[in-house]
């Protein structure tokens, strides 16, 4: 049978909720120049849209590895995409090969970890090293995972120097660390429990309270903090972020706290209101588009073109 190359309708982030559900860590491997540690495995789900738009569900696994350069030198991050691992000895590409009609791109993301928590919040009681760490978020998509099974995975870094004119990377060198862990470990997710009404009026008044408020210091935000902390740990709610709902130039701007607030504020409004608890991604980013046009009355010079292209 011909495969299908797909393209997937999938969350490339952090659930919010499912940083305190079904992920594993495992012990950390270091060599002499680098530590490795596999710090959150995560059971997760998607959507696929086949050829002819018929709707497949997939299954696959996250893994979120952060490395930590142990010696003290100017190399760079040097890595081999992680693109598959085994089960029982078999790949888990072959599996999905065999089993389905699909071809599904893994996807790595690589930032540091100061970055990363500041994209995910909640992920500040996973991450070991948040000044000097570099994170590794590897998504693999595919067919069904078995209940239980051995799985192996190995993570391929190390560390290249620059050329003359620091455009490439040259005499890369790259150690394998390896891990396993065994399916059953990741269970299913918990069923939620439910949103008292108070809790859901308290969430709302704060967000109604957020839309009109234009004071953006960072002093006036952290009135707004428990939005955050409920997104953050509630298992209900459904909160994702990633680079098609904020961009680089966002999390690297001097205002991506409130921008960071502002799409949280608006899925989780969507949410609280309808009683959908899956992510509103859109809803979010109209929350971003308001608030950039309430900084732009203030700051007439700032340009963030992702924003920019939206209004």
């Amino acid at each position: 049978m011909k495969r299908k190359l797909i393209s997937l309708l999938l969350i490339m982030g952090f659930v919010f909720a499912d940083l305190n559900a079904s992920g594993i860590n495992l012990k950390a491997k270091k060599t002499k120049e680098t530590k490795v540690d596999p710090i959150y495995i995560q059971k997760v789900e998607a959507a696929a849209e086949g050829k002819n738009g018929e709707e497949k569900n997939l299954e696959g696994l996250l893994f979120l590895f952060e490395i930590t350069k142990l010696r003290k030198n100017d190399k760079h991050f040097y890595l081999q995409e992680l693109r598959d691992f085994k089960i029982d000895g078999i790949s888990y590409a072959q599996i999905t090969k065999e089993k389905t009609d699909l071809v599904i791109e893994p996807h790595t993301e690589i930032l540091e970890s100061y970055k990363f928590i500041e994209r995910n919040p909640s992920a500040k009681n996973i991450v070991k090293n948040p000044q000097k760490g570099i994170i590794m978020q590897t998504v693999i998509y595919g067919a069904e995972l078995p209940k239980s099974g051995n799985v192996t995975v190995t993570a391929q870094v190390g560390w290249a120097d620059l050329n003359e004119e620091e455009t490439e990377m040259i005499n890369g060198k790259i150690e394998d660390f390896v891990f396993e862990f065994d399916l059953s470990a990741l269970v299913d997710e918990i069923s939620p429990s439910e949103i008292s009404e108070k809790e859901k009026n308290e969430l709302l008044r704060l967000i109604s309270n957020f839309k009109q408020d234009k004071d953006f210091s960072k002093k006036n935000l952290k009135n707004y903090s428990y939005i955050i902390e409920f997104a953050s740990e509630s298992d209900i709610v459904q909160i994702t972020i990633d680079s098609s709902c904020f961009p680089e130039e966002i999390a690297s701007s001097e205002y991506s706290a409130l921008f960071l607030l502002a799409y949280v504020c608006g899925n989780l409004e969507k949410q609280l209101l309808s009683g959908d608890y899956n992510n509103a991604q859109k809803e979010g980013i109209e929350f971003e588009v308001l608030k950039y046009k309430q900084l732009k009355e203030l700051d007439k010079d700032i340009n963030i073109s992702f924003l920019e292209d939206l209004m």
